[in-house]
């Protein structure tokens, strides 16, 4: 199923609120094989594998690209959230939502929220698409202005990364390996 989100221009409105409604419900979290290192060496593991025999993760079909993909496996009781979230009451009373891996173990597409990443690979270029995390996310009604550039800065490398597993992706989708 493919969605169809603006791209994003040099610059943005985004501030996170930290109301971690991405971090809940129907949400999926889909990882490239860099996040996995990583969420495997965060979690002490010694290889990745442990993350599916422990059901930490699991693998969902990619509808778009007709290949497996691993995903955050979240907790469904009392409510579904990410196994990674945690809530702590603020003095106003509100919740804050706070993420055990942040920062350096936070899966790329939760770093980046609300930017997206999309290969064109006719033309072999990537897109930065505008993906609300949530149809009501109040990060995206915050009055502070984000540069693209600055953004996407920290995360240079795994971008590229990023960009080279969406190409093994489109190998395996030509190939119908699914």
């Amino acid at each position: 199923m493919a969605f169809d989100f603006s791209k994003v221009g040099e610059q943005f409105q985004f501030n996170c609120t930290q109301c971690a409604d991405c971090c809940s419900g129907d949400q999926t979290v889909l990882l490239n094989l860099y996040d996995l290192y990583k969420l495997a060496r965060q979690l002490k593991l010694p290889n990745t594998q442990l993350l599916f025999e422990r059901k930490i993760l699991v693998l969902k079909l990619d509808e778009e690209n007709h290949v497996f993909r691993p995903q955050i496996r979240f907790k469904t009781k009392p409510l579904k959230f990410c196994p990674f979230l945690i809530n702590e009451w603020t003095e106003n009373n509100q919740i804050k939502g706070w993420c055990q891996l942040h920062p350096h173990a936070k899966p790329l597409v939760c770093a980046l929220s609300p930017v997206g990443i999309r290969l064109d690979s006719r033309q072999d270029q990537l897109e930065f698409l505008l993906v609300p995390p949530t149809s009501n996310c109040p990060g995206l009604k915050e009055p502070v202005i984000q540069s693209l550039e600055k953004y996407l800065q920290p995360y240079k490398r795994e971008i590229e990364w990023q960009t080279d597993f969406f190409k093994i992706l489109e190998i395996c989708k030509s190939k119908n390996w699914t």
